[in-house]
């Protein structure tokens, strides 16, 4: 600690004003009394003293319990009052001195706050940012509102690849129509195809009663595939005739549905090498691709965290254990250096987590701990190991089966999805991607051919 600090005791205990004091560094001094100055440290006897207290005091001031008592009511009863910590007596010296040290940094980072700003964005607005990224997006989603075509939108897991498709719905003529979310991934494939097409009474063991399902339930409103790259390719075929006629036989039926419904899908795999390996239909892929919105992660439009940082701060501000009032400059250091595999999703959460941790009127970096270079290096760590995992089956089996030209065949195996991505990033400009590769643009389209 560099400056001296003052601790207010609250006690009816003369000990352990001298327990306490017999511990303290030589800057620190106790003074007695029963309220603290604004952002005090006060330690608090919940033993001798009303516990109800509390909950004033911590208002402006950050405050610890001290107990001898080895009982979780007491504990949970100041918890809820509001204290920062509880420690228990007999004190011991490491634990006062690095509390102490904890709550001087806090203070610290308390004096750089951050308020959040009521969010003034309508409920049904799914997209925070003003990135140039997140623009491309808006102008996007706008104008595919209007026009009835299927929408693949791909990106990666946690960039609000359903929210956007609800924001295409709702800017629609369909807007107040029904919204079916159809996650391929999370239905068992053995009841996916009556979750989809419905079935009538009789149709199979255990089907004592129709049921309409979730196609003829979406009729005249939006039904959306999340993970589509899930569907089985059974299921594929039967989607391609929906798509292209509007009608399906619910399973056990003679008489063939008509509907209304526009289709909107999402994925965060690679399709096109789904459709090269023939785990996905290239004839499908055409029909849900006419039109296609690709959401980038977060962290490449980092100018995006604070809005968003922002926006669910005040969305959950009143769902932890105090209403928060804002962040700290340090927290949004932590959170704009951060990479966000789990991109928006997992900032969210992060967010809801702080907030349920929170000790003070603040989210500061005491709340999110775990959150750095450990977690970024694992995950950099975790994503080399993956791409390894996948190229070594592929090159043992190659040796196995005597291929030759195994290292070209690899090469062109990892080169088609990296120059589909980079062709997608730069609109089909050749010479863009040949830059950002780092390769020469003759080279760029040898590899293409």
């Amino acid at each position: 600690m560099n400056n001296a600090v003052e601790i207010v005791l609250i006690t009816g205990d003369a000990s352990l004003s001298e327990e306490l004091s017999g511990l303290l560094p030589k800057d620190c001094s106790i003074v007695k009394r029963q309220t603290g100055h604004h952002n005090s440290f006060i330690f608090f006897d919940i033993d001798t003293m009303k516990a109800g207290l509390i909950k004033d005091l911590s208002q402006d001031n950050i405050v610890v319990a001290v107990t001898k008592l080895k009982l979780t009511e007491p504990v949970m009863e100041a918890v809820t009052f509001g204290v920062y910590e509880i420690v228990h007596r007999p004190l011991q010296r490491e634990i006062v001195l690095q509390l102490l040290q904890d709550l001087s940094d806090l203070r610290e980072e308390l004096k750089q706050p951050i308020a959040i700003r009521k969010s003034s964005l309508a409920p049904t607005c799914a997209i925070v940012g003003n990135s140039a990224g997140i623009m491309e997006v808006c102008k996007k989603l706008a104008r595919l509102s209007q026009a009835e075509v299927p929408v693949l939108i791909t990106g990666e897991t946690g960039t609000g690849k359903e929210l956007i498709a609800e924001s295409i719905a709702q800017l629609s003529s369909r807007f107040g129509k029904p919204f079916v979310v159809v996650n391929c991934a999370a239905v068992p494939e053995a009841l996916l195809e009556s979750e989809l097409f419905g079935f009538e009474k009789g149709a199979f063991t255990g089907a004592l009663s129709g049921k309409a399902g979730m196609l003829k339930i979406a009729d005249e409103g939006t039904v959306f595939f999340d993970e589509i790259a899930e569907l089985p390719l059974p299921l594929q075929g039967k989607l391609l005739r929906f798509l292209q006629t509007q009608t399906f036989y619910p399973i056990g039926s003679t008489s063939e549905v008509q509907v209304n419904v526009r289709v909107i899908s999402a994925t965060n795999r690679d399709l096109a090498a789904m459709v090269r390996e023939g785990s996905f239909r290239e004839d499908l892929l055409h029909r849900l691709r006419v039109a296609k919105i690709h959401t980038p992660p977060l962290r490449e439009r980092r100018e995006d965290i604070l809005p968003l940082v922002n926006f669910f701060a005040d969305r959950y501000s009143n769902t932890g254990p105090r209403p928060i009032r804002g962040i700290t400059g340090a927290f949004l250091k932590k959170m704009l250096a951060y990479d966000w595999p789990g991109n928006i999703r997992e900032l969210e959460n992060t967010i809801r987590s702080a907030i349920a941790l929170s000790k003070t009127y603040y989210i500061t970096t005491q709340e999110i701990k775990e959150l750095g270079d450990s977690r970024q290096a694992s995950h950099k760590k975790g994503a080399a190991e993956s791409l390894g995992s996948v190229i070594l089956p592929m090159l043992k089996q190659a040796i196995e089966q005597k291929d030759k030209n195994i290292y070209e065949k690899i090469h062109r195996e990892v080169d088609k999805p990296i120059l589909d991505y980079v062709l997608s990033h730069t609109r089909e400009n050749q010479s863009e991607a040949a830059r950002i590769l780092g390769i020469n643009r003759l080279t760029l389209r040898k590899k293409l051919k």
